[in-house]
């Protein structure tokens, strides 16, 4: 039977967007996913059968914390951030701090093919959040302020945050897609020929007898297809709104409803210069005002000008939710200005991104409370009669393109087999 894609919105990449308006000289940057860790294999898989620049990214310089309106260097050390700090707590990054307080960890708890049976091992991280643990672990509260900065974790399992850290411990490679991130799914698209359908959202979905009907609408009509299996590549947010018809099992859609998705806002701010590297600085920075920065153009040098992103927890973002993106370009400057104080002078223009009030996502990206990664991920992740489900949310790789990635193959093989078919295994390097 013949494949058919339908794309709620106009364009293919779901939350890979590059933004290349209203940005001056050819420069563009990210409002979804920016980097590619090295230990991603279906990610550079994928960027490679497609022939896509993969752009090393090395970040020259000294990257910034910002805590109490503060802002330090590594180079600079502890002493302009005025904190309450025990005395084995001093004079150290907040990297080396969180390195020393992690410690050894399992050994499958980095392995991103761990068995499920695994996570029952895991359930003393599973119980409290990512603060909570660490206070276990003897640090002080301001230790954990500055282990903590750049996010909003006050509510995130521990064993959600751990996971991802044991995964990428050893990753000190990142990637970037030369021309922008969005030239993957663009590719992808386009090999695909015309089997995909844009502007057609899915309504309902039908189990009829060995076969299921797919409404959808297509303009101010809704129309249908036949279909022998269904895949849902679409966050839960948006699971929630298509009818299913019988219901999903109660667990699944227990998990479904259930499932958080992080609140954040994408501020992409063009400046006169990077004023930072004449500085000696990344232009990489987190804040205690649950905000992470870093340079979107290191790699674009055809001009003086130059952008930072910056991804700022919903909440401290505050009126932003009701402005328009042009009026909360200046709640974006002042987040950032915790860190680089200059941009107030050198900013010129930009772009705002809040992905959790777009229709199709609802969030910037899934994550799972205290109990959660346990008890949801399995659901979220298992197939239920001829009906299979893909996204980073199902992901150990949660909140990276190479979730999304894996986790369509994961489906590709479920299909596959229930055909009777075998799934290509990956050859060559994935690095």
């Amino acid at each position: 039977m013949p494949v058919l894609v339908l794309e709620a919105r106009a364009r293919s990449g779901g939350r890979v967007v590059t933004v290349r308006a209203p940005f001056d000289n050819g420069l563009h940057a990210e409002a979804g996913p920016t980097r590619i860790a090295g230990v991603h294999g279906a990610a550079l898989r994928a960027v490679r059968a497609y022939k896509l620049p993969l752009v090393p990214l090395a970040m020259a310089g000294a990257d910034v914390t910002a805590v109490n309106g503060r802002a330090a260097s590594t180079v600079q050390g502890q002493r302009a951030w005025m904190l309450d700090l025990k005395p084995d707590e001093q004079m150290t990054t907040p990297a080396a701090l969180l390195e020393r307080y992690v410690g050894d960890l399992p050994r499958e708890l980095g392995d991103p093919g761990a068995p499920r049976a695994a996570f029952a091992r895991w359930e003393q991280y599973e119980r409290v959040t990512w603060p909570e643990w660490l206070r276990s672990r003897g640090a002080s509260a301001d230790a954990i302020r500055l282990m903590t900065a750049g996010g909003d974790s006050s509510s995130v399992s521990a064993l959600y945050v751990l996971r991802q850290y044991a995964m990428l411990r050893a990753s000190i490679q990142r990637y970037k897609i030369g021309g922008g991130m969005d030239r993957l799914p663009a590719a992808m698209a386009t090999s695909l020929g015309g089997i995909i359908r844009y502007n057609a959202p899915v309504l309902r979905v039908e189990r009829q007898s060995t076969r299921f009907r797919v409404d959808y609408r297509d303009g101010a009509a809704v129309k249908n297809v036949a279909a022998a299996r269904v895949v849902f590549a679409v966050p839960a947010s948006t699971m929630r709104q298509i009818e299913m018809k019988p219901r999903l099992s109660q667990v699944k859609e227990q998990a479904i409803e259930q499932l958080s998705y992080y609140d954040g806002v994408r501020f992409l701010l063009q400046v006169k210069r990077a004023f930072w590297r004449t500085a000696g600085l990344s232009g990489s920075a987190r804040t205690d005002r649950a905000t992470e920065i870093w340079d979107a153009t290191s790699d674009q040098t055809t001009s003086s000008r130059a952008i930072l992103g910056a991804t700022a927890a919903g909440k401290n973002v505050g009126p932003a939710a009701g402005m328009t993106a042009e009026s909360s370009l200046p709640v974006g400057v002042n987040l950032v200005a915790d860190a680089f104080p200059a941009i107030r002078s050198e900013f010129e223009k930009g772009a705002v991104y809040r992905w959790s009030a777009e229709p199709w996502t609802r969030g910037a990206f899934a994550v799972y409370r205290p109990g959660q990664m346990t008890t949801l991920m399995p659901v979220l992740a298992s197939a239920e009669s001829g009906l299979h489900f893909a996204g980073e949310h199902t992901s150990v790789w949660t909140g990276w393109m190479e979730g999304a990635l894996e986790s369509g193959e994961r489906v590709a093989r479920e299909v596959l087999t229930a055909a009777g078919r075998a799934w290509p295994e990956p050859t060559g390097p994935t690095r």
